[in-house]
């Protein structure tokens, strides 16, 4: 009889084949797109509209993000055609490509595939990650682009080589197309190269890797500040706004936060936010992070690569309610770490098992719960594995979540279906206001996100307007720098419109008569009404931003 404690237990064995890592990533990337492709009941989210619409007009810039999402998604429709599966088609490549860098990263810092294995299914467990594998928005390419910047900083830091300051600063000119946030992995860098000082090679060819790598970011850079220097620094001001640190006075977006003192709420929901978003994982993430600087050169650069980033955010949630999401690419460094030091701990409790399956009946009792032996990283592990199956077969099809007793009415249902229901009520309200007054209707939706489903999904794909800057909130949008979107064009006096949010009487500044039809067809907000809009006057001027300081 063969004792299973001769030699040492090896958890999952088959991950330290070479190309394991590449195989599952591949085969879970592969399904996504056959989902996307047949079987996604969703229709395009608001931001993905969105960044839809500034596909159809490329440029250098845009109002609150550079240009590389809607060249992706330019892209992506020339070559599979206008649909949603064309405009979401480059969110499972840009979630299998983090992945493999998470999973390259894990391997080399442990020298063990196994460890790249582990962190490939950390991330494709986890929740935030899950869904940024499926829908198209900035943040998909955006972590691709930091996590390449991770395996720069390692080759050039940890292993000396030069090149990897070039790939780093490429990584970085190019997710700053996608996403400013990518600045702040240039402090951790300079963190992580201090705290690896005594292995940190700084020699001519070196220096001349980083000066490439520092052009190669500002190659990146340039267009999009030209292009805002050009028109008063509109993405300065929706930064800034975004913050919460200053308000359209001081020359950004409004924001209510600017007008509240900090709440508790604020920091406490950030944190629970995190929690919720990485699942159990971040436990080991956290453990991983705590021994990080008593291990290798490269643990410790990645702990500094991701808390800068945390600590940033953990700020700003000071002086304004942060989303969840601005700090994702934080765990991007965090994921090896936990994978690195969740492994010897699973071998340890694999040993175990099979010591425990090799004794005689009746076993004894080893566990919390269960009779086979249990430890803590084990259940944590076993936790991720079971929060990340059960994600996947919520989120493909939230319609059938929706209609189960107690959770179904807390499902956002309405954020993911029915814009094409709306359009085609839109359209219907469209042509019979057309009928009615012998001139053609136009459509106008208050928030941006829902002109952009107008604009994808009513036939014909007509140009659709917004008016945010012009009512309530008062809040600018991409809208308002398109010349064929501005409101003030001659050609709509006197137009009829079908115009969707806000109230009736907002509408009465800019239309000679309004009728309220009521919520849309698939519209399953409260609170955002649809109305037939006759002679349209246009709006009063928006009030001019402020200077930028």
């Amino acid at each position: 009889m063969n004792d299973p404690t001769a030699t040492p237990a090896r958890y999952w064995p088959w991950a330290a084949r070479p190309g394991a890592a590449f195989m599952l990533v591949a085969l879970v990337t592969l399904l996504r797109l056959t989902y996307l492709a047949w079987f996604c009941p969703y229709t395009l989210i608001e931001d993905e509209a969105h960044y839809w619409e500034w596909s159809r007009r490329l440029d250098w810039s845009y109002y609150s993000k550079g240009p590389g999402i809607a060249w992706t998604i330019r892209a992506f429709t020339t070559l599979l055609g206008e649909s949603e599966f064309g405009v979401r088609a480059a969110a499972p490549i840009s979630a299998g490509l983090t992945a493999l860098g998470v999973a390259w990263l894990a391997s080399r810092a442990c020298n063990d595939r196994r460890a790249g294995v582990l962190a490939a299914v950390m991330i494709l467990c986890a929740p935030m990650y899950q869904v940024m594998g499926l829908l198209l928005t900035i943040d998909g390419p955006y972590a691709a682009c930091w996590t390449l910047g991770l395996i720069g900083t390692c080759r050039a830091i940890v292993q000396g080589r030069a090149g990897g300051w070039v790939l780093l600063g490429a990584a970085m000119g190019l997710g700053v197309l996608y996403k400013h946030t990518i600045l702040l992995l240039a402090p951790g860098v300079l963190a992580g190269a201090i705290a690896n000082r005594k292995v940190l090679t700084l020699d001519r060819r070196h220096a001349l890797a980083i000066g490439a790598g520092l052009g190669l970011l500002l190659l990146g850079l340039v267009p999009m500040a030209i292009w805002n220097a050009q028109r008063d620094w509109p993405t300065v001001r929706h930064l800034l706004g975004h913050l919460g640190t200053v308000g359209s006075a001081a020359g950004g977006d409004v924001h209510d936060a600017s007008r509240e003192p900090w709440s508790p709420l604020w920091t406490l929901t950030f944190i629970a936010s995190q929690i919720g978003m990485i699942g159990p994982a971040i436990a080991l993430m956290a453990a991983g992070t705590r021994r990080a600087a008593c291990i290798t050169a490269a643990h410790r650069l990645l702990a500094w690569c991701a808390l800068p980033l945390l600590a940033f955010y953990l700020g700003v949630s000071f002086i304004t309610e942060p989303e969840g999401n601005w700090a994702l690419a934080a765990y991007l460094s965090l994921i090896p770490l936990g994978a690195a030091w969740i492994l010897p701990r699973l071998d340890d409790w694999h040993g175990r098992l099979l010591a425990w399956r090799a004794m005689p009946d009746p076993r004894p009792f080893q566990g919390f719960l269960l009779r086979r032996p249990e430890t803590v990283p084990q259940v944590l592990w076993h936790a991720t594995l079971v929060v990340g199956a059960l994600v996947a077969i919520f989120t493909a099809r939230l319609d059938l979540v929706a209609r189960l007793p107690l959770v179904g009415e807390k499902v956002p249902l309405g954020r993911f279906m029915g814009a094409d229901q709306l359009a085609v009520h839109a359209q219907r309200l469209g042509d019979e206001l057309t009928h009615e007054t012998g001139k053609d209707a136009f459509f106008v939706a208050m928030h941006y996100g829902r002109a952009s489903q107008l604009a994808f999904y009513l036939p014909g794909r007509p140009v659709v307007y917004c008016s945010s800057s012009r009512m309530l909130d008062g809040r600018r949008t991409q809208y308002d720098l398109w010349a064929a979107t501005d409101l003030s064009q001659p050609g709509l006096l006197g137009r009829p419109a079908i115009v969707i949010g806000g109230n009736a009487q907002a509408w009465h500044d800019a239309f000679d008569r309004i009728v309220e039809i009521g919520r849309l067809e698939g519209d399953r907000k409260r609170g955002r009404p649809a109305f037939k809009a006759y002679g349209y006057r246009g709006f009063p001027d928006p009030p001019a931003p402020a200077r930028t300081p």
